[in-house]
């Protein structure tokens, strides 16, 4: 170990965004970043022993280099999941069905000229958007980088995006392990699946939505 370097221990670790503060031998407070923090087999956790280089951040606050967790195995750079592992099983996925139920009842409403074809671009294209943040959001928290609020992901799939997010969680197990993420998620595809599916059975008209909403306004 050089000279420059510190021993500490990991405090208040916020694993979902990748930081967290190290309490130096020196009695000095740290902001650490899960990229300043070596490969290792596990997670870091609160009360991990550390050993790193005392550094100062762009804003001037103390921050931990080269940060290694001590007793912890490094992982190999070629290691991969396990195609068996709990996270990648795909038999008890219930995104997929509730994708095609949402698929479903806007096709039939389409098809029954219940719901105008132009309903179709706004699933479309909030869908796309939803996939691809999915899809950085799950490269930033792989590479230790900044992430993407939950309130955006979840705000973009509350506006017509749903179809898209429950493709991105799957395809790339992606805040699938959150209860109240998974809770809010079905929450919103409940939602849409409601509006489109009476609209799709006719229990209630677009027209006269239109007209409560006139009328509302006036």
């Amino acid at each position: 170990m050089r000279d420059d370097r510190l021993s500490g221990e990991l405090l208040d670790w916020n694993d979902a965004r990748g930081f967290g503060f190290v309490r130096g031998s020196d009695e000095q407070r740290y902001f650490v970043h899960i990229s300043d923090i070596g490969r290792i087999a596990n997670r870091p956790r609160n009360g991990d022993r550390v050993s790193f280089t005392p550094g100062r951040g762009r804003d001037g606050r103390p921050v931990a280099k080269s940060v290694a967790i001590l007793g912890a195995n490094p992982r190999a750079f070629t290691q991969s999941p396990r195609r068996n592992a709990p996270g990648h099983r795909f038999g008890l996925e219930w995104r997929w069905p509730l994708l095609w139920l949402l698929m479903g009842a806007l096709g039939v409403g389409i098809a029954l000229n219940r719901l105008p074809w132009q309903a179709s671009w706004p699933y479309l294209v909030f869908g796309l958007l939803s996939l691809v943040l999915y899809r950085l959001d799950k490269g930033f928290a792989l590479a230790g980088r900044w992430r993407i609020s939950e309130a955006t992901l979840l705000g973009v799939d509350l506006c017509f995006g749903i179809m898209g997010g429950l493709s991105g969680q799957s395809l790339w197990r992606h805040k699938t392990r959150k209860p109240l993420y998974v809770a809010t998620t079905l929450l919103i595809a409940g939602v849409h699946l409601l509006w489109l599916g009476t609209l799709a059975l006719d229990l209630i008209r677009l027209d006269d939505l239109m007209g409560l909403v006139s009328l509302s306004g006036g």
